[in-house]
């Protein structure tokens, strides 16, 4: 068996949505209130690991003045897409309270190893979360999350827009947010590690001045009874897995903060997500409309 196969198998049996997406859903929020015209950015990724580029990702960013729509796509790529064929969709869309944001609908499909996956996720205003999720947790060996832990949470892609706003007023990215994805409870521990400069790349578009936040992961409820030892984990236990460091950045100046690069460690070696274009559209809609599906190769 060949190095590159070898990775693939490994990475197959990992589910590559638990490390990258998860990675690129807390970077793929840094946005802030805008007035009622909206700003949206498309924005590209490719996502390398131990230097070989396995990954390709788009994001879509709408934010008015009262309301917030993310969609993220990803998809492997090259030899390993022909070898692995792995592709995933997240959408989250809500409402920007002064006192953070308010989720009202997530959803995430994709397809591993030939079989769907689905979640789709509707908040309550007490709270509460209506979760439905194919396949159910019995068939993937792992407990429901009790609903209790449920509450109160936030899906990926809005609990890291619900950090950055906080951020406006000072506090920078240093907050612990309650996540829920469908599947598994877990805290995302953010740590802000101040302004830090970004090299220049071949693979990236910005260099320049960012500010750093560190991105931890508290396990709390769903995971596997039996776990498995994914790519991205350096030991035998679900707690070490390593930190994830972003960095976000305007892209005009005064325009708003967009993640600009991505780093983690692996068994593999290094991952590091470069962006790898921008592009901005003004628009004078009150609300953000649905996001257009677009492919992302």
């Amino acid at each position: 068996m060949t190095h590159r196969t070898a990775f693939a198998a490994k990475l197959s049996a990992a589910r590559p949505s638990a490390v990258v997406v998860a990675g690129l859903c807390a970077a793929f929020a840094g946005l802030f209130p805008l007035p009622a015209q909206a700003q949206r950015w498309q924005l590209d990724y490719r996502v390398h690991v131990g230097g070989v580029a396995v990954l390709d990702a788009r994001a879509e960013l709408t934010l008015t003045e009262d309301r917030y729509s993310v969609q993220v796509d990803a998809a492997t790529d090259g030899f390993l897409g022909r070898l692995f064929p792995w592709e995933t969709r997240s959408l989250s869309v809500g409402t920007v309270r002064p006192d953070g944001v308010a989720p009202i609908r997530h959803t995430q499909s994709g397809v591993l190893r030939g079989s769907p996956r689905t979640v789709t996720l509707e908040y309550g205003p007490d709270g509460r979360v209506r979760t439905q999720v194919s396949p159910p947790p019995e068939e993937e060996d792992r407990d429901p999350v009790p609903e209790e832990l449920t509450r109160q949470s936030r899906d990926p892609l809005s609990g890291v827009v619900d950090v950055l706003l906080a951020g406006l007023h000072g506090a920078g990215c240093q907050r612990t947010v309650p996540i829920y994805d469908g599947r598994r409870r877990y805290d995302m521990i953010f740590t802000d590690r101040g302004m830090t400069m970004v090299g220049e790349s071949r693979h990236s578009v910005f260099s320049g001045a960012a500010r750093q936040c560190r991105v931890s992961h508290k396990p709390i409820a769903g995971y596997e009874r039996t776990p498995r030892q994914p790519f991205w984990q350096r030991g035998g236990g679900r707690e070490e897995r390593p930190p994830v460091d972003l960095w976000i950045a305007p892209l005009e100046g005064v325009g708003p903060p967009l993640p600009v690069r991505l780093e983690t460690d692996s068994g593999f070696g290094g991952v590091v997500v470069h962006l790898t274009a921008a592009r901005k559209t003004d628009q004078t809609a009150e609300r953000p409309p649905e996001p257009v599906p677009s492919p992302i190769r």
